[in-house]
């Protein structure tokens, strides 16, 4: 049944369907129809004429710099790119920032990208300021994990120009849900973003930059089935000459961590990843604050050396540590109380004589607990060396040469009735004890001797060498040291 009706049109309206009507000849009956069927396809296809002029607009304009895509192999990038983020000025080229300059501009920026890959993403932003945020609440629906948190690592990528890092991310179901708080500066905003979104940016940059060197050590650890220990270069010299490493860090980034000012759990932490990925140990578990090295070794001289290399770097963050030993494991127990009784006596460094009222606390205290002495008495000291370095680098800088390493340490070596002189040659430090009267003091030596390698490894960062030549401790007529490489 043919209907007549009576419509409106505007010369704008005409001028549209004109390639319309010179298909039929002018019949604007025939032009209308065929605009009604292209309607009906936009709106079966794309839900609305807004979003179907969009994206036919968006398909007529793609330039050398888009491509499509067949759904499968776009699946498949998505997925082989997982746990890697886009960097901004990549997005620069998706979203111009001279013409999306707020929250709510990229908000339907993106929207409108994520209409363009046919997705049916559902995306609020929420800023306390759309111009100048300092926080932004983000949720992503009604798509895949995979998608969400591939837009999470584009908005991330955005936000990083505001100075927003990530403060939290959680997933409900269907829902992504971030929140954004200002930064200090954007390289703390993009570092939170690697680690929520990205955290094999830094390990791809590192595997295109040298791909040759992780083809071959990939291929040497399959081989072995993974029965290959990493050492740092410095600490497997220290082994051709004979000596022990001090640490067993395979990364740089660890050392700075095995710091006071780090939290327990996170130095633990790190410590189990780097412990095992470098395969020194087997397996390291953590129960609370308490260790357990499964070491694998069949020596139990080299598990005793392990377990002082353990100690040691605990014992650089700050943390006391007892031990037990077993054929298969070494156990080690947190001592907090002895880490808060040490922190008390510091506070005498520099004000009154460490080895009369603090060192004697410190063994009544020891010997109440039922705690060994020899161990803490040495960690004492070696904390006392090292404050003893930071309150000198306060007055004087951190640059360190033997003649201020001699400076620094005289200043604690006022001990009544001890005879001692230091000679400063080049890059050496020779320092003698003729008299001492702490030397029948075995915990009294053990702090003195704590105190000079604290500073030593703090003042150096490890770099100097010590040489222990005499000591009066064990029967000689002097101590006699030298310290080589600080100059």
């Amino acid at each position: 049944m043919v209907l007549r009706k009576h419509i409106a049109l505007e010369d704008e309206h005409l001028k549209k369907i004109e390639p319309l009507l010179e298909k039929h000849k002018g019949n604007l009956s025939a032009a209308i129809r065929d605009a009604i069927d292209l309607t009906d396809v936009a709106l079966q296809y794309y839900g609305s004429v807004k979003d179907a002029t969009f994206l036919i607009a968006t398909l007529r304009e793609i330039r050398e710099d888009q491509a499509i895509v067949p759904k499968p192999i776009f699946d498949y990038m998505l997925t082989q790119t997982q746990d890697l983020v886009i960097e901004k000025e990549v997005l620069d080229h998706v979203f111009d920032p001279s013409e999306v300059t707020t929250v709510s501009e990229f908000e339907e920026a993106i929207r409108n990208l994520c209409t363009g890959l046919y997705w049916d993403a559902l995306i609020s932003m929420t800023a306390d300021d759309d111009q100048n945020p300092s926080s932004v609440h983000t949720e992503i629906k009604g798509i895949d994990d995979d998608k969400r948190k591939f837009l999470a690592g584009i908005i991330g990528s955005y936000m990083i120009s505001f100075s927003l890092g990530i403060t939290e991310m959680r997933s409900h179901l269907d829902t992504l849900k971030i929140d954004f708080e200002q930064r200090a500066s954007s390289n703390e905003a993009y570092n939170d973003l690697l680690k929520n979104v990205g955290c094999m940016q830094e390990t791809v940059k590192e595997l295109h930059a040298k791909p040759e060197f992780w083809r071959s050590l990939i291929r040497e650890y399959s081989a072995a089935n993974y029965e290959i220990v990493a050492l740092h270069r410095k600490f497997y010299e220290d082994l051709l000459i004979g000596k022990v490493p001090r640490a067993i860090m395979t990364s740089e980034c660890l050392c700075e961590k095995l710091s006071e000012d780090v939290s327990l759990q996170e130095v633990l932490l790190d410590l189990k990843r780097v412990a095992e990925t470098s395969r020194i140990v087997n397996r390291m578990d953590i129960d609370g604050e308490d260790i357990t090295i499964h070491h694998g070794y069949r020596s139990m001289r080299a598990v005793d050396q392990l377990k002082n290399i353990f100690l040691c770097m605990l014992e650089s963050a700050g943390l006391n540590y007892d031990c037990q030993i077993t054929s298969n494991v070494i156990a080690l127990k947190h001592q907090p109380e002895v880490e808060t009784k040490i922190r008390e006596l510091l506070e005498y460094v520099g004000v009154k004589d460490v080895f009369n009222v603090p060192l004697r606390k410190l063994s009544l205290f020891l010997k109440e607990k039922n705690i060994n002495s020899d161990r803490h008495m040495r960690v004492f000291g070696r904390r006392i060396g090292r404050q003893v370095v930071h309150t000198y680098e306060k007055q004087y800088g951190e640059v360190w040469t033997a003649d201020k390493f001699k400076d620094a340490l005289a200043r604690i070596d006022k001990i009544p009735g001890r005879e001692s002189e230091w000679d400063v040659r080049g890059s050496t430090a020779h320092y003698t004890v003729n008299r001492c009267p702490l030397a029948d003091d075995a915990e009294a030596c053990h702090v003195c001797r704590g105190i000079f390698r604290g500073a030593m490894h703090c003042a150096f960062h490890g770099m100097a060498e010590l040489e222990v030549r005499k000591l009066l401790s064990h029967g000689d007529k002097y101590c006699e040291v030298y310290v080589h490489g600080i100059g």
